[in-house]
């Protein structure tokens, strides 16, 4: 059965998680490991019964709710097809292994490829998804938001159709700042000192975000890095940014809210998305970083903050709305499919009007299509998504590079051991710039998945 098989590579990912996250011989004996399972079909592509087609996809089995509308209206107008959704973790990183680890055998275990933002350049750059260029004309592709759909591009082709959208925001407690007189932060400096004042640790605490060393950290680190003007890696030349002022400048800002004049708690460098939002819910933080999914939970009914928060974009230096990391996940094909052209039909059943608000009216996902985005639908059910609209248009993609994972996984470690005190900012970011200079360099960004 697929759901068993599913679970016992999970079992064999999970022993192996560790090694998966170096780099070098660690990694390429998890990479070749996972092979070995994908080979002798462990995972195995489900078969279809009679003479219907069959569609399968690895999906989170939390979403399996979501997506199972999609699937059944997709079987409906296509009646020789049927779509299996193969529950697989929640981990991100370990359904990438999962993805990889299939599509590097060359199995046609999957035909849709549930991709995060950052997996595109990888799988295109080794030759694993199908172009979706012809598929998708220019007129269909101006159909989304143009960060989101430029996410899935590699080399000058697309490779990745959006399904839903993200962008990091900045939470606030606007009853808190108006009972105090003050406005909305717009600077990095501004931000610190609101927070300063109206903290008091350790029953409530000035700022919270994501700082345990994972891709959230990253996420959030680039927010304050492109808010002091400043970059970490430019995908089409190469240039690696951390060891610049600006790098320096933004690693202090966020050494300084835990190290020296704290606004954030000590256990912040544990924190993920639930840890922080759960501080920020129940009362204890003045402002919050994390995803829009935060806002439909802050204004439930039953939410102690219901009419009480405010959303805006990640502050600046300058003082100018800043930049969001951008977020997301969309559909690829694989090019071991054999029904690539039924994968491209789903594909566009899935990024319709009509898919659009089934997988984002009760879910409160952002959608991707800009006419769901002014749908009267679904801005019934998320008022929000006006707002979120012009914050995303200012969203800042995490770089393109078949090597990220390596890349991300260097400035995680590095931007970890800062706030932990164990480096000062500039050691750490100049240590992390050349290592990722070495990544790129001996590769020109490719190499070992």
């Amino acid at each position: 059965m697929i759901a068993s098989s599913v679970d016992n590579v999970t079992r064999v990912l999970s022993m192996n998680e560790f090694a998966g996250r170096g780099a070098g011989s660690g990694r390429r004996a998890f990479v070749r490991g996972m092979t070995a399972v994908a080979a002798t079909s462990c995972i195995r592509r489900p078969q279809a019964a009679g003479s219907r087609a069959r569609l399968a996809m690895l999906v989170p089995a939390s979403e399996r709710e979501v997506w199972s509308p999609l699937a059944d209206a997709f079987e409906r107008s296509h009646p020789s097809t049927r779509v299996h959704l193969v529950e697989g973790p929640s981990s991100t990183d370990l359904r990438e292994n999962l993805y990889t680890a299939s599509l590097l055998a060359g199995d046609d275990s999957f035909d849709l490829v549930l991709m995060d933002v950052t997996w595109a350049a990888k799988f295109a750059a080794a030759g694993w998804l199908a172009p979706l260029d012809a598929a998708f004309g220019r007129e269909a592709q101006e159909a989304f938001l143009p960060q989101a759909l430029e996410a899935g591009r590699y080399d000058g082709r697309l490779y990745r159709i959006p399904m839903r959208t993200d962008v990091g925001v900045l939470y606030f407690r606007r009853d808190w700042l108006d009972q105090a007189g003050r406005q909305p932060p717009r600077t990095f400096e501004e931000l610190a000192q609101a927070a300063r004042a109206l903290q008091d640790p350790p029953h409530r605490w000035g700022f919270v975000w994501q700082g345990s060393q994972y891709e959230g950290l990253v996420c959030f680190f680039l927010e304050v890095l492109r808010g002091h003007g400043g970059f970490w890696v430019d995908a089409a030349t190469l240039d690696v940014g951390l060891d610049r002022p600006e790098s320096v400048a933004a690693l202090e800002f966020l050494r300084g809210a835990r190290l020296e004049q704290p606004i954030s708690p000590p256990g912040v460098t544990t924190y993920k998305e639930e840890e922080s939002r759960r501080l920020f819910q129940d009362g204890r933080a003045i402002f919050l970083r994390n995803w829009p999914y935060v806002w439909r939970l802050a204004q439930a009914a039953d939410s102690p903050l219901a009419g009480k928060v405010g959303v805006q974009a990640m502050v600046s230096v300058s003082g100018q709305p800043g930049a969001g990391t951008l977020g997301g996940w969309g559909l690829g094909v694989s090019r071991y499919s054999p029904n690539p052209d039924l994968a491209v039909a789903f594909i566009r059943h899935a990024t319709s009007i009509d898919g659009q608000r089934a997988l984002c009216r009760t879910s409160g996902y952002v959608p991707a299509r800009i006419q769901a985005l002014e749908d009267p639908v679904l801005l019934g059910a998320n008022p929000f998504l006006a707002t979120l609209r012009t914050i995303h248009e200012s969203a800042v993609a995490r770089p393109g590079l078949p090597r990220y994972a390596l890349a991300s996984d260097i400035l995680q470690r590095r931007l970890s051991a800062a706030l932990a005190g164990m480096a000062s900012a500039s050691d750490t970011l100049r240590t992390a710039a050349r290592e990722t200079r070495q990544i790129l360099e001996g590769s020109a960004g490719r190499g070992d998945p």
